[in-house]
């Protein structure tokens, strides 16, 4: 039986182009370039959506909070791994929310994951912390205030995954934005990022 791993994040799992605002084309994005890598004994589901966030519903996009969508994904598929890329977006300065607040919403998230496979084997969880945010281009505005916040977010990730048992993932170490708009990944970052979760879901089932 294949390896099933679930892709849960946002446009940066969704694969957003940050040059053109358009979508990645398949052989680019990390799930896909991640599939490719593992091989035939996993099964890779992408399940990226723009906007997602941890805490509240961005306005005007209907329910599109991590907790809301997930469980219907847990229904449909029967999954060994669980990677969780969220928290970008919930660093929007509208949302005014405090990086413990975030870090809540994450546990929220993995607390409604476990509770679901309350009896049952639990899959393995994986978190990554968002790479460095930064306030250029025409997200300038929208993340006001989000570079003081990206460091304590990463410990908070940090903090969770360890009381989780989960494996953690920093992104702010290997992954760089781009300059063009400060929030999402090029090719290459895909590349990156499919290249450590390969290395993350190999060692967890060593």
């Amino acid at each position: 039986m294949k390896k099933s791993t679930l892709c849960f994040g946002d446009s940066n799992t969704w694969g957003l182009n940050p040059a053109t605002g358009k979508r990645f084309e398949e052989k680019v994005r990390w799930p896909s370039v991640l599939a490719d890598m593992l091989g035939e004994q996993f099964a890779i589901i992408e399940a990226g959506q723009p906007n997602r966030t941890l805490v509240n519903n961005p306005p005007f996009n209907g329910e599109l909070s991590g907790v809301s969508y997930l469980k219907p994904l847990l229904e449909a598929h029967s999954l060994t791994t669980i990677v969780i890329a969220l928290g970008t977006n919930d660093l929007k300065q509208r949302f005014k929310l405090t990086p413990e607040q975030i870090g809540n919403g994450l546990a929220n998230l993995i607390d409604c994951i476990e509770g679901f496979y309350e009896g049952y084997k639990q899959p393995k969880l994986i978190i990554l912390s968002p790479a460095y945010v930064k306030c250029v281009g025409q997200y300038k505005h929208v993340y006001e205030g989000a570079p003081s916040k990206n460091e304590a977010l990463k410990k908070e990730f940090e903090n969770i995954a360890r009381a989780k048992k989960a494996y953690f993932c920093d992104l702010q170490q290997s992954i760089t934005v781009s300059a063009i708009d400060g929030v999402h990944i090029d090719a290459d970052g895909h590349a990156k990022v499919a290249a450590l979760m390969c290395n993350l879901i190999n060692e967890a089932y060593a």
